[in-house]
């Protein structure tokens, strides 16, 4: 995956585990659902644009119709930084399971941020 200075098109659900990374950013679009900001994505990269997304892990769910359906089939390559959570409880499972779920998907453009 490109680092994210590459990109000219940033959108994603804000994340104080990527605060950094977005601090670096000058311009992106905050968005509340996962699947919204892939989608704004694919419309940038139909445009022209190297789209970044960023998102929790534990919104990764939100997004797999859109990867299935859209990105994957038509061969849409946007890239995500994914933010992984463990703690507390109620993100431990999806914690546990971000990689595998991105391998089922054979989706390869993205990064993890474990902190």
């Amino acid at each position: 995956m490109k680092e994210h200075d590459e990109h000219d098109f940033v959108v994603g659900v804000p994340c104080s585990k990527l605060k950094d990374i977005i601090d670096k950013i000058d311009l992106y679009i905050p968005c509340t659902r996962e699947d919204e900001a892939v989608a704004l994505a694919v419309g940038a990269y139909f445009a022209g644009k190297k789209p970044l997304v960023f998102l929790q892990n534990s919104g990764l769910g939100n997004t797999v119709d859109i990867i299935t359906s859209l990105l994957k089939p038509y061969g849409i390559e946007i890239d995500l930084i994914i933010s992984v959570r463990d703690t507390p409880a109620h993100h431990a499972f999806m914690g546990k399971i971000t990689e595998k779920l991105l391998d089922l998907l054979e989706y390869k453009n993205y990064r993890l941020i474990k902190q």
